[in-house]
């Protein structure tokens, strides 16, 4: 009897201890949260009330309970309506940055879903793309979603939610391989980044797809170009490709130099005044140049690029949790006493030019920033 008992004991014991066993994350005023990894805080999910008493459910089975890149399907019920519309919720994951959803709508099919938090409340983003297709995790960071499109061919198409707009950032598949920026689309060969000889430039639908249906997106970079439209742009083009081109502050070769251009620096024409045109570089860096020394249209993707290939020497280089990715300051004005802003080795650059003793360089994103010569070198070959 007392073997019995004893035996009974510990199955309660057991159960218990079952019921009460640690979630890997915390459940807190209707937020899943997860611990913060590499310094990094996933968004918090907002859940229903019955996700805490799922969870422990499941842990008492030793279920899987889930990470921030994939959440078990029987939880999936129980995340907040305000974050799937409603929708039938197939997958979801959390970045530090933002919330990603691929849901199913009765009216609509598949829906990517985009959700921001503020601290307060959600901004959610909602993007039909009809056909089936599942989420990409493997490069889940930041504010990129990536899906992939089965078929044959098949398609993976990464997007970024940035200032409340869906930006198209690259397509790959089977057959194609393409790189998208604000102004320009890249085809050479490579399968992470471009170089500059690769680009063609122009205006695009494809930097804000957030009303493009998914049916216009490319499938191939012949298509994707047939929508470059290159009216107004221009790149350098000096006959001695060791030379740059000054950038002045009027149409004057004695006013002002705003700095010194290599061959193939893109640049968008405002207005064309006899000899000279108003252009303005990256984002908002304007001023007048000498038409003799541009290239237009098709004479563009003649002009071979001479931008300087180097890199930031380790002594300006700025780890943080991640070892394989460092920051380093470039500065908003060619001076070292100016504000500073911090960018980071895992985005692309160029070194588009020159001002006194800093480099002008101009990243993904058409920002342009100075950094002091000294701080680049050619690497170790």
């Amino acid at each position: 009897m007392k073997r019995i008992l004893a035996l009974l004991l510990l199955l309660l014991m057991s159960a218990a201890c079952a019921e009460s066993a640690p979630l890997p994350y915390a459940i807190e005023s209707g937020f899943l949260i997860f611990p913060a990894e590499d310094g990094k805080q996933p968004v918090p999910i907002a859940v229903k009330d019955g996700f805490a008493a799922k969870a422990q459910e499941l842990a008492a089975e030793n279920a899987y309970l889930g990470t921030p890149m994939n959440l078990p399907e029987a939880l999936l019920p129980y995340v907040s309506n305000e974050l799937t519309g409603g929708e039938e919720l197939l997958e979801i994951y959390a970045t530090e940055a933002i919330i990603v959803m691929h849901t199913r709508s009765a009216t609509d099919g598949n829906v990517l879903r985009w959700a921001e938090w503020d601290g307060r409340q959600f901004a959610v983003y909602r993007k039909v793309i009809g056909k089936d297709f599942w989420l990409q995790t493997s490069n889940a960071a930041g504010n990129l979603a990536e899906i992939f499109i089965e078929g044959e061919p098949y398609y993976q198409y990464r997007l970024t939610l940035k200032k409340r707009r869906i930006h198209l950032h690259s397509v790959w598949g089977e057959q194609v391989y393409f790189i998208i920026e604000p102004h320009a689309i890249c085809n050479d060969g490579t399968l992470t980044t471009c170089t500059n000889d690769g680009y063609v430039y122009g205006n695009h639908p494809y930097d804000d797809v957030t009303n493009l249906p998914f049916a216009d997106f490319p499938t191939s970079y012949a298509q994707a170009v047939q929508q470059l439209d290159n009216t107004n742009w221009a790149v350098v083009n000096n006959p001695k490709p060791t030379d740059r081109l000054h950038l002045r502050t009027e149409p004057d070769r004695k006013s002002v130099s705003l700095g010194k251009f290599y061959n193939r620096t893109p640049v968008y024409v405002d207005e064309i005044r006899g000899e000279w045109a108003h252009v303005t570089i990256g984002r908002d860096l304007s001023g007048w140049m000498m038409t003799d020394y541009l290239a237009f249209g098709a004479d563009m993707e003649k002009v071979a690029c001479a931008f300087p290939q180097l890199t930031v020497k380790e002594a300006h280089q700025e780890y943080g949790a991640d070892e394989f990715v460092y920051e380093y300051r470039v500065f908003t004005v060619p001076d070292l006493s100016a504000d500073t802003m911090r960018w980071h080795s895992g985005e692309s650059y160029y070194l588009i030019g020159m001002a006194g003793d800093f480099y002008i360089i101009m990243n993904s994103e058409e920002e342009i920033a100075y950094i002091p010569q000294e701080w680049l070198w050619a690497g170790n070959g």
